[in-house]
């Protein structure tokens, strides 16, 4: 298992338009980066810490994941968003929840 505060996994480039979804809320914007266990994005808009969304990945399909920090920027955000189902293989940037079962009531509502 990876010490506190090392990935678990490399990021890698990963240069696509990106579409956050939460019911009927998108909030659009571009990855920077891509890793096993999360994304990093520049969205169009600020999102909340703890905010769980659908993420459409152009090509790569789609991956339901949890804002776990935000940088906030003019007209927007850089945000960082962990993969809910890369939960197991990943360790905790921060001390926030970010397993599935935090964002149960937002799937229960989509």
């Amino acid at each position: 298992m990876a010490a506190f505060g090392r990935r678990a996994s490399a990021r890698r480039p990963f240069t696509e338009r990106v579409v956050f979804r939460r019911g009927e809320r998108e909030v659009h914007g571009f990855a920077l980066n891509i890793s096993l266990g999360g994304l990093r994005a520049i969205l169009d808009e600020s999102v909340g810490l703890g905010e769980c969304f659908e993420v459409g990945l152009g090509d790569e399909g789609s991956r339901s994941g949890r804002v776990v920090w935000i940088q906030e920027e003019l007209g927007g955000a850089i945000v960082g968003l962990a993969f809910l189902d890369a939960q197991a293989t990943r360790e905790p940037e921060r001390p926030l929840d970010v397993s599935p079962r935090s964002c149960e009531p937002w799937a229960r509502s989509k």
